[in-house]
């Protein structure tokens, strides 16, 4: 991709390959690129994608990941042993004022099961914010190798065109042919318009002087 010279193609290449959010009910999910037909997934299905950049690769939360995964390994572990000495109790009794090996087996379940339980949901979220934060990675490094972004994350207007602080694209020099698409996962700060550059079309021209409001009525 970064051998491509056309604008627009590389353009093209930055919508295809970026990775879109999606706000749905049952959460954020991701989508490579903005076909309306693509299946939105969890951010679990994006290992590989953010892997395949250096930048995004480096910044992935892989030791959250492993403290969730051995976390949720002693959370099913103490589970385990939390329902052993529930049957035990229902079997011989429970007594919480002589503590006897059903009791001390039942309260140590049940605590290991607590705590490593909000320890995994605790680090599962952390790693899940570190994703989200390396699909910003991802994109931004995607954009400065095709040339469509600047390192500040702004996007880096063509030759030929203006862009003013509103977001609008203005064309400066007619020679440098039709627009590519802007497209872009973050809203970027739009640079200040250069000296000389002519009015947004969509914004009206200011009275001259000498000119009368007319009254239609």
């Amino acid at each position: 991709m970064e051998q491509v010279v056309d604008r627009g193609e590389r353009e093209r290449l930055y919508t295809e390959q970026s990775i879109y959010r999606r706000q749905l009910p049952q959460g954020v999910r991701y989508t490579k690129g903005n076909n309306p037909q693509s299946v939105p997934r969890s951010w679990q299905s994006l290992d590989l994608i953010l892997r395949s950049d250096r930048d995004a690769s480096e910044a992935l939360p892989l030791r959250k990941i492993r403290a969730s995964r051995v976390l949720t390994a002693l959370t099913a572990i103490s589970t385990m042993a939390l329902v052993a000495g529930i049957s035990m109790s229902a079997r011989e009794g429970l007594d919480f004022r002589r503590l006897t090996g059903t009791s001390a087996l039942l309260l140590s379940g049940g605590a290991m099961t607590l705590g490593f339980g909000m320890g995994a949901g605790i680090t599962y979220n952390q790693a899940r914010v570190g994703y989200d934060r390396a699909v910003d990675i991802y994109n931004d490094s995607l954009g400065m190798r095709l040339g469509v972004l600047k390192p500040s994350g702004e996007y880096k207007p063509p030759s030929g065109v203006l862009v003013d602080d509103e977001g609008f694209i203005l064309l400066d020099d007619a020679s440098a042919g039709p627009l590519p698409p802007v497209s872009s996962t973050r809203v970027p700060k739009r640079p200040a318009p250069a000296e000389g550059a002519t009015p947004s079309p969509s914004e009206p021209e200011p009275p001259r002087e000498g000119d009368s409001a007319r009254d239609p009525g």
